[in-house]
């Protein structure tokens, strides 16, 4: 199947893929900030059920565990490993720092296997922030051709594309795309594009109000 690109708010139906599991989510972008890609598994109610299904670069749930023997200390564990989701669908992307080179190509890639998916878990809202935008000053109106991709994994082949072609001038986080499980258990890609002021700390209390822990950007 070709690429199919999607405008804001279309969607795209994974089940029309005989047998997909696993997909391969890719954020992508001109460089001109140090972005990072983050996802949110919602449960019914909108908001994550616990700490490790908010997947991002400093989460303390990742695909190894902790050894201090292998990796010395917590920071140079959570820059060699991945993190990952609590039921192990959803394993996110190694930070890359980058340059900040406003014409270098970057992207970070997170992988999904809709088998692992928890029942309770009914939307997986992938995302992309920039590091510290807020005290920066920095803001998506310095990044260039963002995007996200749904790609099918054992294929290697580009589902769909979402081309966020929107003026986010003020904002320094944007939520890209979206899985939406229907009511009959089937996968839908929505593409989202909205953008929010507040970075990280921001998406956290629409969708993790709850959270007791306090985000640290200081903790890379």
């Amino acid at each position: 199947m070709g690429r199919f690109n999607l405008n804001k708010g279309q969607t795209f139906n994974l089940s029309k893929e005989s047998g997909l599991s696993k997909i391969r989510v890719e954020l992508g972008w001109k460089s001109g900030a140090d972005l990072d890609a983050c996802a949110f598994l919602l449960g019914s109610d909108g908001t994550i059920q616990n700490n490790a299904d908010f997947v991002f670069y400093n989460s303390e749930n990742r695909e190894q565990p902790f050894d201090r023997q292998k990796f010395l200390n917590k920071k140079n564990w959570r820059a060699k490993t991945r993190p990952m989701s609590a039921d192990g669908s959803v394993l996110g992307s190694l930070d890359d720092l980058g340059d900040e080179d406003e014409g270098e190509d970057a992207s970070e890639e997170m992988h999904v296997d809709l088998n692992k998916v928890d029942p309770s878990v009914t939307e997986i809202v992938f995302w992309v922030t920039i590091y510290k935008g807020d005290t920066k000053g920095t803001t998506f109106g310095s990044v260039r051709n963002p995007y996200i991709s749904i790609i099918n994994e054992e294929s290697d082949e580009e589902l769909c594309r979402y081309n966020l072609n929107e003026n986010f001038s003020q904002e320094t986080a944007v939520v890209a795309g979206s899985l939406l499980c229907d009511e009959n258990g089937d996968w839908n890609f929505q593409a989202t594009g909205q953008g929010y002021m507040g970075g990280m700390q921001g998406l956290i209390d629409i969708y993790a109000g709850w959270l007791l822990r306090a985000f640290d950007d200081g903790w890379r």
